[in-house]
């Protein structure tokens, strides 16, 4: 393993050719270039040579979408109260 963080540095990237299917410009990580990562133990954020790897995809859904899901998820919980109730003979029969 390489000593001093400028040699780290520079030893990041693997010689390996990235396989096809991966995006341009994307290249694999060096046994020497996993010494970059860090921690951040009292916020668990994952740290890339000192700089923080936040990921931005994140599942935004539309109006409608909103309403159904809501739609969905009162139902789901009202079989479930309905269910619940049937199990501890809640109702008469």
């Amino acid at each position: 393993m390489a000593g001093t963080w400028q040699e780290i540095r520079a030893a990041r990237y693997s010689t390996v050719t990235p396989p096809p299917e991966w995006p341009a410009g994307v290249r694999p990580i060096s046994i020497d270039g996993v010494t970059l990562f860090g921690i951040n133990p009292e916020t668990n954020k994952l740290y890339w040579d000192g700089r923080e790897i936040v990921v931005r995809d994140r599942l935004r859904l539309g109006g409608w979408a909103n309403f159904l899901a809501i739609l969905v998820a009162t139902g789901t919980f009202g079989t479930f109260i309905v269910e619940l109730g049937n199990v501890l003979n809640w109702w008469p029969e």
